[in-house]
């Protein structure tokens, strides 16, 4: 087991789950013409944050199975411990 591999596969985890929060708002705040300032401040808004993530943690599907298929297992764990510990911690935060 490479614990750095596994780090690196963390960190990526956790990346792509804010770039997929960070996508889907920004789509979400172009279908309702918001502005950019708006759309900003939704992305950084907590209220409806544990939903999208459900949605943004979706973009780690294609990382873990590129992972896999590339035969980085060590990779892949650490993406898909990031995926479980992002879950924790919106569930403890709606709590």
């Amino acid at each position: 087991m490479n614990k750095k591999a596994i780090i690196i596969g963390f960190f990526i985890g956790v990346i792509t789950t804010f770039i997929g929060i960070s996508i889907y708002t920004i789509i979400i705040g172009l279908t309702l013409d918001l502005s950019f300032q708006e759309i900003i401040n939704r992305i950084l808004s907590t209220s409806v944050l544990g939903k999208r993530a459900s949605i943004g943690v979706l973009l780690n599907l294609p990382v873990f199975y590129y992972f896999l298929n590339k035969k980085k297992e060590d990779y892949a764990k650490g993406v898909l411990i990031a995926i479980v510990l992002v879950a924790l911690v919106f569930i403890l935060n709606k709590l």
